[in-house]
């Protein structure tokens, strides 16, 4: 499962736990509640009359304004103000600011009846009966010792106000809870794959590039472990391939060293024997003035190599670009090296087809060093003489195929495909001098006319070069 799906669930599954805790929270809150809010409203119920309702309306019965005192020290006792009411106006009794309140209350109430009534108004008890022979009303009223207002919320609110509490806590806490439970499950889901990745640079700081990191878990951390397992491979294999063209130049160095001496001791032995007398007919002495020169056309040919190493090391190898029609130019090529090898060692043929080819862009020295890289590979590899060398032009989509077979053993199947890399050597015990770059100064050269190089075994072997087409 992606770790975004994973991340979805994981939030979806703590809100939905945490929502279904708070409501069984709530649940089990009001449950353990209910019993206790039916009988706190049951009693707020019951209180609503003063408990001495009975005795009092019972003494106002009996009051006559002439015993209007007795009447009220009687009350008093139980709590009660008491006031005599006539034209909105209070003539005897209390004058309190809460029995001034109920003027106009009495003043709204129908006391036609020459009986007691009881009224019950914000937690208040009112008696009132009318003595219509004097017009005037005996009022007593209860007021509660405290505000009713505030005893409403305290008997009534406190105990939601309690319940509101527990149940935010309870909540927060299940929050909480849920939340630092799958927290820290995440955490492992994160910090696991990160370790791993710490680990392993640390390994590769440490030079230690063959140990991959192993972990399976979420999609896109094992994605970034394969890419850091890859990148780790590609360093190897980079570094693996730069010690061993360490190895190659410097047997590349040596090798060329040691191919120089012979040219060069002959050069000197050939010349110290003219000049010690040795050739002392006109005819020696051109034969080792002859195999003299001869050697050092060998050791510049070395040279040669050793200056487009470094150019193509440097990638300052100069190209200048013309026009020209490819089979022209190679049969032109070949002619010239006909002329001077011997028939003996090496015979050149070449065909072209059609016999009009678009022409291409090429360097007319790097081509002709294409031809002698080739030419020398054959040479010394096809292991056969005289050397048959076929060439044959043709047009090939959007590129005229110039193909190089020779007679020769061919290449092992197995190395075929390394054939163009830097300083490989099929024969690497020096049996036959070679420098192992000639055929890869050749696909460079390919690759600067935005061309491209193949080999393929063919009763020898066939290079196949692809020159793009003029547009």
């Amino acid at each position: 499962m992606s770790l975004k799906k994973r991340m979805f669930r994981s939030n979806m599954m703590i809100l939905f736990l945490a929502l279904f805790s708070l409501m069984m929270i709530i649940l089990l809150v009001l449950l353990a509640f209910e019993d206790s809010f039916e009988q706190r409203l049951d009693a707020l119920e019951q209180r609503k009359l003063d408990s001495n309702v009975v005795q009092a309306v019972s003494e106002i019965q009996k009051t006559e304004i002439e015993n209007f005192s007795g009447t009220q020290q009687r009350l008093k006792e139980w709590g009660y103000e008491t006031a005599v009411i006539s034209g909105g106006k209070i003539e005897q009794g209390s004058r309190s600011e809460q029995m001034s309140e109920l003027l106009e209350v009495t003043a709204q109430l129908d006391l036609s009846e020459e009986k007691p009534e009881i009224f019950f108004r914000r937690n208040v008890t009112l008696i009132a009966q009318y003595h219509p022979e004097g017009k005037y009303c005996v009022a007593a009223a209860h007021f509660p010792k405290e505000d009713w207002k505030k005893s409403m919320v305290k008997n009534l609110f406190r105990p939601f106000l309690i319940a509101f509490f527990l149940i935010g806590t309870g909540a927060i806490l299940v929050i909480l809870l849920l939340s630092a439970f799958f927290t820290r499950r995440m955490n492992r889901v994160v910090m696991e794959p990160l370790e791993k990745l710490g680990k392993g640079v640390r390994r590769i700081k440490d030079g230690n590039l063959r140990e991959d990191i192993v972990y399976q878990g979420e999609q896109e951390f094992e994605d970034v472990c394969q890419v850091f397992n890859d990148m780790q491979h590609t360093i190897l294999a980079e570094q693996e391939q730069q010690a061993k063209n360490k190895k190659a130049r410097t047997d590349m160095v040596a090798g060329i060293s040691h191919d120089l001496r012979t040219p060069l001791t002959s050069v000197q032995g050939y010349i110290k024997g003219v000049l010690d007398g040795v050739a002392d007919t006109p005819e020696k002495e051109y034969l080792y003035l002859k195999t003299a020169y001869e050697s050092t056309e060998e050791m510049n040919v070395l040279l040669q190599k050793l200056f487009d190493f470094s150019r193509m090391e440097s990638g300052q190898m100069p190209f200048h670009m013309v026009s020209a029609e490819l089979g022209e130019f190679t049969a032109a090529c070949m002619a010239q090296k006909e002329a001077v090898m011997d028939s003996k060692q090496v015979q050149i043929t070449m065909k072209q087809e059609p016999e009009w080819i678009p022409e291409v862009m090429l360097d007319v020295d790097q081509v002709r060093r294409i031809f002698d890289n080739l030419l020398e590979n054959s040479l010394k590899y096809a292991m056969v003489r005289p050397v048959k060398i076929q060439i044959r032009v043709s047009e090939i989509k959007d590129f005229v195929l110039l193909e190089w077979k020779d007679n020769g053993k061919g290449v092992p199947e197995e190395k075929l495909d390394r054939i163009f890399e830097r300083f490989y050597r099929c024969d690497e015990s020096r049996n036959e001098k070679g420098s192992g770059i000639g055929l890869s100064v050749v696909k460079y050269i390919m690759e600067r006319h935005n061309g491209k190089v193949a080999a393929e075994n063919d009763q020898g072997l066939k290079i196949q070069l692809y020159f793009p087409k003029e547009r």
